[in-house]
């Protein structure tokens, strides 16, 4: 292997990229702090662990979602998921407090700190690096959805490393950003800077925020604002103060309902799956489905698509093209990458009939293509076509004419 990088840490991480890797790649310093590396097919998807990482979530959802008040903040939770904060990024996520596009920010800006972590204790002490292979299927079912975004690992690592080169440059390799300043002399201080910067001095550097806590409240670039220390630093004015992690954010769990109050159709029968997120399709291709005689599952939020796909296990799967955050062609790809999904039956349903959208659909691995308005015709005909040889349903005469959406 051609070493790209300067870091050891980085190439073996590309090493591992390359090899389509989905798993965990778990890192332990020689102190024993412990970071985790998520990746799917190679793809970044999320970093977690390392020195403050509730300090580290605290700063991200700050910037990001300043709205949210984590000690108030309700959310249901049926699993005990491996990536807690990750979970809860695809919860902001679907309650629209957070753009596709800042969530992958979250994830780029969480993994470039760990990095830099990881690169600072490396040119102190050799890192164990264990990677733990998990099967995709698992991997999506803990919680860690594809659907927010997959990562280049290596744009992070390129960052990553020029920003420890310029950390060193400035002479501030000996400091970690996860100290915090504190004043210890100060009647000296006070002769040494005007009474505004004192008076900051007082109210900020008080040994309880840490650099990169600092850096994000002043929204001043860490390495300018510890360069900015370093004279005083020096003189014994200031000393940097080693300091715990903050206490994670009180979130308050919604109890999950449990009803059997619709009538459960027999298990022999084959499931059709509907990913749509227009409650009003998927009540109507509920009707037509059950009424052909087969079971049915709808689901509307399309980051749990495929998590939930794999639980459900249907034989047939209908899917809508244009939902926001995650599109339909995108959803097809992640089914087509899972093992326990990729030879399941997709049939997209759109709007737009053209030979471009056909083509795309055909290239993510879908097996049909079904034109909107939703008829009954129509849908019939599909799973005709594509439903896998089974038992055969038996379909009630209820006449049934919905209004073509």
């Amino acid at each position: 292997m051609v070493n790209k990088f300067n870091s050891r840490l980085a190439n073996q991480l590309v090493f591992i990229k390359q090899k389509q890797f989905t798993g965990k790649v778990k890192i332990t310093s020689a102190t024993g702090v412990e970071w985790l590396i998520y990746l799917c097919l190679g793809r970044l998807v999320w970093t977690d662990g390392g020195i403050h990482p509730n300090r580290s979530w605290k700063r991200l959802v700050d910037k990001y979602c300043p709205q949210v008040d984590w000690n108030n903040f309700q959310f249901r939770k049926d699993k005990n998921f491996e990536c807690g904060d990750y979970y809860l990024l695809t919860v902001l996520l679907q309650r629209k407090l957070l753009q596709r596009e800042q969530a992958t920010e979250v994830i780029k800006s969480r993994a470039v700190e760990v990095f830099f972590d990881l690169l600072q204790q490396e040119s102190k002490n050799p890192l164990k690096i264990t990677p733990e292979t998990a099967s995709t299927s698992s991997f999506l079912t803990s919680g860690l959805q594809m659907s927010i975004s997959l990562v280049d690992i290596e744009e992070v690592l390129l960052e990553t490393e020029q920003s420890w080169l310029i950390w060193q440059e400035k002479g501030l390799g000996k400091w970690s950003p996860h100290l915090a300043p504190m004043m210890k002399q100060q009647d000296k201080l006070r002769e040494e800077v005007s009474g505004i910067v004192f008076q900051n001095f007082l109210k900020l550097l008080d040994g309880k925020r840490t650099l990169l806590d600092l850096s994000a409240r002043m929204n001043k670039d860490v390495r300018r604002l510890t360069s900015s220390l370093v004279p005083y630093l020096n003189q014994g004015l200031l000393q940097l103060l080693s300091i715990g992690d903050i206490a994670p954010p009180n979130l308050k769990i919604e109890e999950v309902a449990t009803t059997d109050a619709k009538p459960k159709i027999s298990s022999k029968k084959p499931l059709i799956a509907c990913i749509d997120d227009s409650p009003q399709i998927c009540n109507i291709m509920e009707q037509i489905v059950t009424k052909a005689g087969y079971r049915f599952v709808g689901i509307q939020q399309a980051l749990q698509a495929v998590p939930s796909l794999i639980a459900a296990n249907p034989d047939l799967i209908f899917l809508d093209i244009g939902m926001p955050i995650v599109n339909g062609y995108e959803i097809c790809s992640q089914i087509r990458r899972v093992s326990k999904l990729k030879h399941i039956p997709v049939v997209i349903l759109t709007g737009n009939d053209g030979i471009v959208d056909r083509v795309r659909a055909k290239v993510v691995g879908a097996n049909d293509f079904v034109a909107k308005p939703v008829e009954i015709e129509k849908i019939h005909e599909a799973i005709a076509e594509n439903m896998p040889s089974k038992e055969e349903p038996t379909p009630t005469t209820t006449k049934m004419t919905p209004n073509p959406i």
